[in-house]
């Protein structure tokens, strides 16, 4: 199945799902002794570099901005995103990965793949969101759960069932991406989106339906999930957020690897070469990257580096 052969309004909304989850869903925090989400510092001998966690979907009306991060975005010579926003924004770009990652072969179903009961229930979490689960049925499993997570989530942000426009009333990180480009503030990135696409694809088909089946599980507490996360990251509340972001990872230990571990090793070079460029810097990236064991400001922190925040 070609994303072309889908409804032009399917195809829309599956490459919004798709860019809204590869910056992968992660709230910064703020720090303890004030309200808003943080800021985290390296003061070094040549530049300092900042780091901010991003929520990638947000209410369309929440001030989030404070008087700290306000001052990184004016003293930054370049800021550096997890990907290239305005690549990811190409429908043409999108489309191409959800054809080459995002469906199964011919003559696969989706829902066949699954034990009677987790078909039953992706039926009914799929009708509940408004979707069609014969629709989806050609989807990989990695697709169709971040199809539901990302939906839901948007539904319970915004008000709206589909995808908020990036960079209008979408997440913190688009927003600041378009910021940088209005006002001419270089920007950097981490990592590509095709292999942000493929932390998901290349995952096994056993692990993919594992992901699948654990969205499945955790449909009746993902409301409540998504506002503590807001509330943790627009109030500072950074061991609450580690708990909420990070608790569950450890079920899944091939998703936790491809997600955190192994991107943090390959950023932690190009953080380290930022220090050494007589520059400031500020990096945004999803908070699960900056909160709890393993987490960018602990590597740093476990390399003697002093890093000022939470």
């Amino acid at each position: 199945m070609k994303i072309a052969a889908l409804t032009e309004h399917t195809r829309q909304m599956v490459v919004g799902l798709v860019l809204a989850i590869v910056l992968i869903a992660a709230p910064a925090h703020g720090r303890e002794s004030t309200a808003g989400p943080a800021l985290w510092k390296i003061d070094g001998d040549k530049g300092d570099i900042y780091f901010f966690g991003s929520i990638h979907i947000l209410p369309p009306d929440l001030g989030w901005q404070t008087p700290e991060l306000e001052q990184a975005l004016k003293v930054a010579r370049k800021i550096h995103f997890e990907i290239d926003i305005d690549e990811a924004q190409n429908p043409q770009v999108m489309g191409d990965l959800v054809t080459r990652f995002g469906f199964l072969p011919q003559g696969t179903s989706l829902r066949r793949m699954l034990a009677p009961e987790y078909r039953s229930k992706f039926d009914t979490v799929a009708r509940s969101l408004g979707l069609s689960a014969e629709a989806m049925d050609r989807m990989r499993p990695w697709l169709a759960a971040i199809t539901l997570t990302t939906l839901q989530a948007t539904q319970q942000m915004t008000g709206k069932a589909e995808p908020t426009p990036p960079g209008e009333t979408g997440g913190a990180d688009a927003r600041l991406w378009n910021w940088a480009k209005t006002n001419g503030t270089q920007r950097g990135t981490l990592e590509t989106t095709e292999s942000q696409i493929r932390l998901f694809a290349d995952l096994s088909r056993e692990q993919e339906l594992q992901f699948l089946v654990i969205t499945l599980q955790q449909t009746a507490s993902a409301n409540r999930i998504v506002s503590q996360l807001l509330d943790a990251w627009k109030d500072g509340k950074a061991s609450q957020l580690d708990e909420l972001l990070n608790r569950d990872m450890d079920k899944f230990p091939a998703l936790r690897k491809a997600l955190f571990d192994d991107r943090h090793a390959k950023w932690m070079p190009q953080i380290e070469a930022m220090m050494t460029e007589g520059e400031d810097h500020l990096v945004v990236v999803g908070a699960a990257h900056l909160v709890g064991r393993g987490s960018i400001i602990d590597m740093l922190r476990a390399r003697g580096i002093k890093v000022e925040g939470p």
